[in-house]
């Protein structure tokens, strides 16, 4: 217990003594975080190469392991090749992320890298052999796949603990609580190395939160966040081995939780949203807590009690394996599902609308939409004025509209609108329509609406419909409906498309036939003719 204890005041003290140091060689030689777009939540230049501090403290830590001798450290022999099977390529990760901070490095060159520093993590003997699905139990994953898997598991978590690396704090936080989840699953698993470096990253991360809690006065820096995501992820891999399956699959998830659900958030979002995968925004969940009016350290706070719930149920889902821990496991989705969605995404604002027009508005809908095509069919077989206002109440009485005005006629057919007008029969949707200057208008309203209550005012939208076909300009129809109404249940396309073509054709065919009849001799008049000519 003595070494446990001074292993983590090493790597605390020494942290506490080297990031200073690396923070004014940063001023000095002007590595700093500049603000340079939205993303960033600091308003000014701040030394970023952390990791470089947590790195040469965690080494100074582990440098001292030889120099004591009891059966702990005796014990430690028979892992030494598991020690540089983390250790080396952890320190490749570094090297990356330093020349990230220092040159700049685009996505696709640390996905490459980061591959292929994990396949050499593969190739010196850890990787993930088996895991567990629900209801089918352990499966034993072949070479190729047990390949594959252990790449995405290392590039993953490496990289989602980059991705929260985005306020003071947090990605180091984060860290911290994932390697005290792994130092307290490692004593209860008896794993020498796993309990060594899980201690000493706590201390080192114990050591650097001085200096990074908000106000920040030095980043992690890609260096610092690819290096404890790997080592971390590493670790996780390297438990897998004496753990149970259940265990060794559930326990390094909830571990990693908060890292974990940030980037399956935001991979969702940007497929969802169809923008690039690897393309930063600033709406992570810390920016999205933010934009709520939080000061950097509630969210961090928040957001740190969040890990330590992902934590304590990681540690009691390794004490007991009890059927009850998969409905426990059910509701935190729930639950993570819930909050998610409380953070007000545009995404998943229009997956939830989506869902209730699939399943909530799906009947008023298809009902609406098929009014808009019976009032195009009866407007097809419409004769005259009265049939085609008609045809356009029945539509109207859906409900989605609250008022409508239309204007028809062409301006220099007076008369010929007059006739149509005249030949329009008794119908009752001919009582709100008037002949103006030549032209024929009509209104519709709901309850009694009238035209000087919805024209003009802010309570309402409107969409105008062109009446037009090949032969000219028959007038428009304009339909309103109030802004705050809940959404249109009717296809657009319905309306703009198959009702407004029908509409138009059946103004044409009402309005000029009476020019057709008046001008056209009747049949009598032919025959008798063509008598007179014999």
């Amino acid at each position: 217990m003595n070494t446990f204890f001074a292993l983590f005041l090493i790597a605390l003290f020494a942290s506490l003594a080297i990031t200073p140091l690396v923070r004014r060689l940063c001023e000095r030689f002007r590595l700093l975080d500049v603000p340079l777009d939205e993303r960033r939540v600091h308003t000014k230049a701040i030394p970023r190469l952390g990791g470089v501090g947590i790195y040469l403290s965690v080494l100074i830590a582990l440098s001292t392991l030889p120099l004591v001798d009891n059966l702990f450290t005796e014990s430690l022999h028979a892992y030494r090749s598991q020690f540089f099977m983390i250790l080396i390529p952890a320190t490749l990760v570094l090297c990356l992320g330093m020349y990230d901070d220092l040159r700049g490095a685009n996505a696709t060159l640390k996905f490459a890298v980061l591959g292929m520093i994990a396949a050499l993590f593969f190739w010196m003997g850890g990787r993930i052999d088996a895991f567990a699905i629900p209801f089918v139990g352990s499966v034993h994953l072949p070479s190729t796949l047990s390949f594959v898997v252990t790449i995405l598991w290392l590039v993953g978590i490496t990289n989602a603990f980059n991705l929260i690396d985005g306020m003071d704090g947090l990605a180091s936080g984060a860290a911290l609580f994932s390697s005290l989840v792994i130092l307290v699953v490692s004593l209860a698993g008896e794993n020498p190395l796993m309990i060594v470096v899980a201690l000493v990253l706590c201390g080192a991360l114990s050591g650097f939160l001085r200096y990074n809690f908000n106000p920040a006065s030095i980043f992690l820096g890609d260096s610092g966040a690819l290096f404890v995501g790997f080592t971390l992820a590493a670790l996780s891999v390297v438990g897998t081995h004496k753990a149970s399956t259940a265990v060794a699959v559930i326990t390094p998830i909830l571990a990693f939780g908060l890292p974990l659900v940030d980037t399956s958030v935001t991979l969702a979002r940007r497929l969802i949203s169809g923008r690039p995968v690897f393309q930063g925004d600033s709406e992570h969940i810390h920016h999205m807590l933010l934009a709520r009016g939080w000061s950097q350290r509630h969210v961090a706070m928040v957001l740190y009690g969040v890990c330590a719930a992902f934590g304590l149920l990681a540690m009691i889902f390794t004490k007991t394996s009890s059927p009850l821990m998969g409905f426990v496991l059910f509701v935190v989705v729930v639950a993570v599902v819930f909050a998610v969605g409380r953070l007000r995404y545009h995404e998943m604002d229009e997956i939830r609308a989506g869902v209730k027009r699939t399943v909530g508005d799906r009947r008023v809908r298809v009902a609406n939409n098929i009014n808009v095509r019976r009032a195009s069919l009866a407007l097809s077989k419409a004769a005259n004025l009265g049939q085609l206002f008609h045809a356009i109440s029945q539509m109207l009485a859906s409900g989605e509209f609250v008022y409508a005005e239309a204007r028809l006629g062409q301006a220099g057919d007076a008369e010929d609108n007059e006739r149509a007008f005249a030949n329009a029969g008794g119908n009752h949707a001919m009582k709100r329509a008037e002949l103006c200057n030549g032209r024929i208008s009509w209104s519709w309203g709901r309850d009694g609406i009238e035209s000087d209550e919805v024209v003009g005012s802010r309570r309402f939208w409107s969409v105008r419909l062109p009446l037009c076909t090949d032969r000219g300009d028959w007038g428009w129809i304009n339909l309103y409906r109030e802004v705050e109404a809940p959404p249109l249940l009717v296809d657009m396309s319905y309306l703009c498309d198959l009702f407004r073509r029908e509409l138009s054709d059946a103004t044409e065919r009402v309005l000029a036939a009476p020019k057709a009849r008046a001008g056209a001799p009747s049949l009598g008049m032919s025959v008798s003719a063509g008598k007179l000519s014999n």
